[in-house]
């Protein structure tokens, strides 16, 4: 079985983290850099934050606040929002990021990935897909904007090409499931799963632990999990969590 990570998942709106339900209903959880702090001596491997503000406002997430975060912090930033070329990529790297999180862009603009990933190496490229099941198509469709806008894009489809054009690592995030605390989209994973030779992050819905043994007990092939509102409006840490899933048998990667 793969070593595990735990990936606490900051959503920024100005300069504080936010948590929501279904990309909305947003309230306040804290300090981007305490909050690093905080999960960096809880022993996290890295943490993922995203701007949700930032393609909308046609912008990146602020590298000042990137910047602050990597000297405060030994722990390895994914860093988002906003990202639609290669000189904001160098600003955000030069910042002090570690790898780069590309949503909208990765759809809206087609040589974006293959650009990063070929300046920069795909290692540091995550593509981030938010994802809701549409009925009437029986299939999952890709969503951009913090959910705004609906692309009507398959995600298998979705999968296809931001593989094809270098991505190293995928994080797909269930519109339904996020921030509900009500569990992963288990089906989702295992119909996506097959497509993706890259490591995986699961993100939306984690709510106690027994979600995590059972994402990671039935799908060893993912590798590490996001988590949001379970870390931030309830009574977990990553020292509990690990402990836990450790004596469920699933091996975590050491931080």
């Amino acid at each position: 079985m793969k070593t595990k990570r735990i990936i606490p998942q900051f959503l920024l709106k100005g300069r504080r983290l936010v948590k929501g339900t279904r990309f909305s209903e947003h309230v306040d959880v804290g300090d981007p850099v305490s909050q690093a702090m905080i999960y960096d001596a809880q022993g996290a491997e890295e943490v993922c934050i995203v701007d949700i503000e930032a393609s909308q406002q046609s912008r990146i997430i602020p590298p000042d606040l990137i910047r602050q975060m990597s000297l405060k912090c030994r722990l390895p930033i994914a860093a988002g929002g906003g990202i639609r070329s290669l000189d904001d990529a160098r600003v955000l790297f030069a910042s002090g990021a570690d790898k780069i999180i590309i949503n909208s862009g990765a759809i809206e603009i087609d040589s974006l990935v293959s650009s990063l990933a070929e300046e920069f190496g795909s290692q540091s490229v995550l593509v981030s897909l938010d994802v809701f099941f549409c009925e009437q198509a029986n299939d999952w469709k890709v969503i951009i904007h913090s959910g705004k806008k609906n692309t009507n894009i398959s995600v298998l489809d979705a999968i296809k090409h931001v593989i094809a054009s270098g991505a190293g690592e995928i994080i797909v995030t269930s519109f339904d499931r996020e921030g509900t605390l009500a569990g992963f989209d288990y089906v989702l994973y295992k119909k996506i799963l097959p497509l993706i030779p890259v490591p995986f992050i699961a993100g939306g819905g984690a709510g106690c632990y027994e979600h995590l043994v059972r994402l990671f007990s039935d799908f060893p092939e993912i590798d590490a999990c996001a988590l949001g509102k379970m870390l931030s409006l309830r009574d977990y840490d990553i020292v509990r969590i690990k402990a836990f899933l450790r004596n469920r048998g699933i091996f975590l990667r050491d931080s």
